[in-house]
């Protein structure tokens, strides 16, 4: 049935706001958190780790509240921070929205980890100030150029078609932030089924949907959509991502035909960048290739893809004009060099960002495990406790976790029972989320195996 005109009216702003969320990934981190631009860099008014105030001023001024939800750790979360925004083209945004900065993994901000529950990050919401519920719940980001391209359509509102489909789309937005699941699939289905392939959301909406059967495990489904999808969407981040998890999706369900097609797709767009895809989405679709490699049995396909993907990551960070972008490639590094069995590779680098960014307890918590591959067992114990005396939050239980791998390395079991100890201690505080809760009880039964 056609919605009431002010419903209409009402859905509009809201896609408005969405619209605008979907090009924002993360905020400026604190200065004795993650690897950051300097606060004079910022082109948004961010309030940090400061809900209570934020929402105040939200009720204030009569603005959303837009929410960036993040960790030190995450590597797409730094790329949205490094590579979009930082662009002076946001500055005009700055009084429609106020800005908040959430870093999930400090204690303070357990009220909100709770209250507002993220499966994955960046997570990035808008609150209404009146209600204090969110309007949007989205996993994901965009390019500078997708942010200004869907605040141009947002700008110029839509209609008749354009509008059923938008309309679907906004209401699966609304019952995603409210944990509705259901009802969030049915709309984004039907926001699909209207949308024209030419339609300015469909990439948008394909990925909505993808990532939603992901949360619910619907393997066969997400692959499903992701296969009949992806190939008509234009390059853009939903396409990658859609991909991305598509073609993990199609792997789980052992759906061989799917997990061909977007092999395919996968192949062709690792290698055909033009500048609207993030280099940080296109290294997603380096790794899912790789995975699929291994699983097929083909281990030289896959170390073949590892090096291209190595030479990829360290084209791109040779091109970052800081250290804060350059940083943004270092876990995908480490990883590439794990999969081609050659960790030394990332010794270098690491070290740099170790000397970049002295607070930060990454850099020290990767070359741990680069240190450890190399079986150089004293050095990986030292960088495990110089990233144990700067990480905090539910991160910390992965930081012991390789100093338990390094003590068991050493035959140590003295050690491993101490480090597996602590990390189940630090993980009493703060709040967890699911994922985290599995890493906890997986700690939690490797520790009871050794008593």
């Amino acid at each position: 049935m056609e919605p009431p005109r002010r419903r209409k009216q009402e859905l509009a702003i809201a896609l408005a706001a969405a619209l605008f969320a979907f090009g924002c990934g993360s905020s400026q981190p604190s200065p004795k958190a993650a690897p950051a631009a300097t606060s004079a860099a910022e082109v948004l008014p961010w309030k940090h780790d400061d809900f209570a105030g934020a929402l105040a001023e939200a009720k204030r001024t009569n603005k959303p509240l837009f929410v960036d939800a993040w960790a030190p750790w995450c590597h797409s979360c730094l790329s949205l921070q490094a590579y979009v925004l930082s662009s002076p083209t946001l500055t005009p945004l700055a009084r429609d929205f106020v800005w908040l900065s959430i870093d999930t993994e400090k204690e303070q901000n357990a009220e909100w980890v709770t209250r507002f529950p993220h499966q994955a990050l960046p997570t990035l919401w808008i609150i209404d100030p009146t209600t204090e519920k969110p309007i949007l719940k989205w996993m994901g980001g965009a390019t500078a150029e997708e942010l200004r391209a869907l605040l141009d359509v947002s700008r110029r509102g839509a209609n008749g078609d354009a509008m059923d489909a938008s309309v679907a789309f906004v209401q699966g937005n609304r019952a995603a932030a409210a944990d509705d699941v259901a009802t969030a699939e049915k709309s984004y289905r039907a926001a699909l089924a209207a949308a024209k392939k030419d339609h300015p959301h469909r990439p948008r909406i394909v990925e909505a949907l993808v990532g939603l059967l992901v949360i619910e495990k619907d393997h066969a489904a997400c692959a499903e959509v992701a296969a009949a999808n992806v190939a008509d969407l234009p390059p853009s981040t939903s396409r990658a991502t859609s991909t991305a998890m598509g073609l993990s999706c199609a792997r789980e369900a052992k759906d061989r035909a799917k997990e061909d097609q977007l092999l395919a797709i996968a192949l062709a767009d690792v290698n055909a960048s033009d500048g609207r895809v993030l280099a940080d989405d296109r290294s997603a679709l380096f790794e899912e290739i790789i995975e699929t490699k291994k699983e097929r049995g083909d281990e030289a396909g896959a170390k073949e893809t590892g090096s291209a993907w190595a030479r990829f990551l360290e084209a791109e960070a040779a091109k970052a004009k800081t250290p804060a972008e350059r940083v943004v490639f270092d876990a995908h590094r480490l990883s590439a060099y794990l999969a081609i069995g050659e960790p030394v590779r990332a010794i270098t680098m690491l070290e740099a960002s170790e000397r970049d960014f002295p607070n930060d307890y990454n850099p020290p918590a990767r070359l741990a495990r680069a240190y450890l591959s190399l079986k150089k067992l004293d050095e990986a114990d030292a960088a495990a406790d110089r990233a144990i005396a700067r990480v905090y939050g539910p991160r910390a239980m992965r930081v012991y976790e390789v100093k338990a791998d390094v003590a068991k390395a050493k035959g140590d079991k003295a050690k491993e029972r101490a480090a597996l100890e602590e990390a189940l201690a630090r993980s009493a505080k703060g709040a967890l989320t699911s994922g985290q809760k599995r890493v906890r009880d997986g700690l939690a039964k490797r520790l009871g195996a050794l008593r």
